[in-house]
């Protein structure tokens, strides 16, 4: 074969890669794996949390598994708290950690979860908040805790409040600490969407304390513009990860009816320019009929303790909503090559398979001359 065939062989395969002709290894993930054992966190009976346990946030320290979770009875909700030493069989804490504020607070009558970080001091949490007449779409507050369980609310609360992009909604916020600043995806409705509709996206802010938060301007993760698509309607509740190079989040989302979610996955560079799969997602997808979660699954929330172990909301319709547990496909890891680097790898291993070419066609010319 000459040096120029080959070469062009060789570009045609490395297209086909890209073009997913050729299936590779990190292209080959399945839908996550439930727990046999679920659920793993259910309401307690006559508990503060007879009625549901929903929105798990879990970190892991090395040893021990810590989760905070949302729990309600009669109306009212609070903010939970267990632990575990394998993140499948959890012990939790007899009372709420936190509360919503009193008659006229900002976060009065009822607060949800967003997520929990350790800065090295202590854990800082971000959770929801509203008011019906401050804050009837919700608002951001700040809490701070040396142990995860005993918690002081910022004075200063709440610290993210409604603009335009998120006038109609704002919950859910989810941050990851970086070097020298903070990060965070949450659930926003703009003030430009119609009432009658249910539509959600993520956005993103970032802060240097995690007190004053700048916003992006626009969304950086909407509902798909296909309305088949299992998230044509809205997307929610993100969990976020950053392994050191590459972003994966884990997501809610509502087909157009808005009805059984499911969870997908995303990956970025930068935390701003998310890639979605159309092949692989969704990766989490309701249970058979009669199961615990047939309904729906949502609420993710992505720690890597025994591999990677996503915990998530379950429901049936019927019982009450409880808590549940998948682990990654074998083999999963979160970066994937978003089309950008694709693109650019495509032209940098022309080049160079161009350069070799024109290379041993030097050789062979003068070889041939003699010279």
């Amino acid at each position: 074969m000459s040096a120029r065939r080959a070469a062009f062989v060789l570009a045609v395969f490395l297209l086909s890669l890209l073009l997913g002709l050729i299936p590779v290894a990190f292209a080959a993930d399945v839908e996550w794996i439930k727990d046999p054992g679920n659920p793993i966190i259910s309401p307690t009976p006559d508990g503060w949390d007879a009625d549901f346990t929903t929105t798990p946030r879990a970190l892991f320290d090395g040893a021990m598994f810590r989760m905070w979770f949302v729990g309600g009875r009669s109306g009212g909700t609070g903010i939970g708290y267990a632990n575990s030493s394998d993140g499948i069989t959890w012990n939790k804490y007899a009372s709420p950690v936190l509360l919503p504020g009193p008659s006229g607070a900002w976060d009065s009558p009822q607060i949800g979860l967003g997520s929990v970080v350790w800065n090295g001091t202590r854990f800082l949490m971000w959770y929801s908040g509203s008011s019906p007449v401050a804050f009837p779409n919700g608002a951001v507050g700040l809490a701070t805790s040396s142990d995860g369980i005993s918690w002081v609310k910022y004075s200063g609360n709440p610290v993210l409040k409604p603009s335009e992009i998120d006038q109609k909604y704002l919950s859910s916020p989810f941050v990851v600490r970086m070097n020298i600043s903070y990060s965070m995806w949450y659930t926003g409705k703009s003030a430009s969407d119609p009432d009658a509709l249910q539509i959600t996206r993520i956005l993103y802010a970032t802060s240097f304390d995690g007190i004053t938060w700048y916003k992006r301007p626009s969304a950086v993760l909407s509902p798909s513009t296909n309305p088949q698509a299992w998230d044509s309607g809205s997307v929610y509740s993100p969990s976020v990860i950053f392994d050191g190079t590459n972003f994966g989040m884990w997501y809610s989302g509502l087909n157009g009816s808005y009805a059984s979610p499911r969870i997908g996955f995303a990956t970025s560079p930068d935390g701003a320019t998310w890639n979605t799969s159309a092949v692989k997602n969704p990766i989490l997808t309701p249970g058979s009929q009669g199961s615990w979660d047939m309904a729906g699954v949502e609420q993710p929330s992505v720690v890597v303790g025994n591999g990677f172990m996503l915990y998530y909301d379950g429901t049936s319709g019927s019982a009450s909503t409880r808590i549940g547990l998948a682990r990654a496909p074998q083999g999963f890891t979160i970066p994937e090559f978003p089309p950008p680097a694709s693109i650019l790898i495509l032209g940098v291993s022309i080049l160079a398979v161009a350069c070799l070419t024109r290379r041993q066609e030097t050789v062979i010319r003068k070889g041939t001359d003699g010279k």
